[in-house]
């Protein structure tokens, strides 16, 4: 297992080496992003509602999933008063949500196989309603940070909400998968072989993203906020994994992935509306490596030491 770990947090050192070798460029990381969320990741999540059963009560993940990313958010909204406007939007955007799928998919398929990749997904199905789209206008709007997007028709700002769900491949296909789900939809075994590649590498190219994302910040101010999203994320990541190992009516394998999940790094999601809203994208790409590391040393011990393996 600690090779394992170690060969995910290599894959991260790797290409942020190259990149100060000149390898790389300074935005190569939208290359990996775009392999990740428009085919491997896709490929990944297909793949495993494709070889798992599907259990229905496994639906009471997804409402687990969408509580887990909602509410820290106005934990936050209310826990930053007297912070900056911009720095309050970094902590909520930054604090609340899961990297399950570009992040916590690919560490608990290498740590127990592909199978637990289901459980995972389902939290992320409840997780991105939130994530991929909500998080940005719920920070928005509380913090009044966009003018323009207030001033239009309801109808327009339900089309660009809609627009930010919808424009998530992921995301759509998490919909999609979760309708055959419903309606009992098998994936044809030829479309499994033609995707196989595709999902198995999926944990390096995510892995190779977040190591090209990072840039280590210069502003003091800046590392004293990402240490306040540490301390946030670390309180948060507590309270889902107990809940989730006392509440949740599944064995304890299933349990025990949520738990890791639960300590999930900050979202690609995060770092994108950060930029877009607060224009520091230092900082952003540095928080996401920051915990995506301190996660996968978190999830390896605890994988270690609970009983659900």
């Amino acid at each position: 297992m600690i090779f394992q770990s170690g060969a995910l947090l290599l894959a991260i050192i790797a290409p942020y080496a190259l990149k100060h070798l000149h390898i790389f460029g300074e935005r190569d990381y939208k290359v990996a992003q775009g392999l990740v969320f428009n085919l491997t990741l896709p490929c990944a999540i297909i793949l495993s509602f494709a070889t798992n059963k599907h259990d229905m009560r496994m639906l009471w993940i997804v409402l687990f999933g969408f509580f887990a990313c909602a509410i820290p958010l106005f934990i936050v909204y209310l826990g930053s008063r007297g912070d900056e406007r911009n720095y309050r939007a970094f902590q909520m955007l930054n604090a609340s949500g899961l990297n399950l799928g570009a992040f916590c998919l690919p560490v608990v398929q290498t740590f127990m196989g592909a199978s637990a990749g289901l459980p995972i997904i389902m939290l992320d199905i409840g997780n991105a309603t939130v994530a991929t789209a909500g998080s940005l206008t719920i920070t928005r709007t509380l913090l009044n940070m966009d003018d323009n997007f207030k001033s239009l028709p309801l109808s327009l700002r339900l089309r660009n909400i809609a627009h930010d769900f919808l424009g998530s491949i992921s995301f759509d296909i998490y919909m999609l998968m979760l309708v055959f789900m419903f309606l009992h939809i098998t994936i044809p075994q030829p479309i499994v072989t033609l995707i196989t590649p595709f999902a198995n590498a999926n944990a390096f190219c995510a892995m190779a993203m977040i190591g090209l994302m990072m840039e280590i910040p210069d502003n003091r101010k800046d590392r004293l906020e990402l240490l306040k999203v540490i301390g946030w994320r670390a309180v948060f990541g507590v309270i889902i994994a107990v809940a989730a190992w006392f509440l949740l009516p599944f064995d304890m394998r299933i349990r025990e992935i949520i738990v890791l999940g639960a300590f999930a790094p900050i979202t690609i999601f995060s770092t994108k509306f950060t930029d877009s809203l607060t224009g520091n994208a230092k900082l952003a790409g540095f928080s996401l490596t920051v915990t995506a590391i301190i996660s996968l040393v978190v999830m390896t011990v605890l994988h270690a030491a609970l009983p659900g393996a």
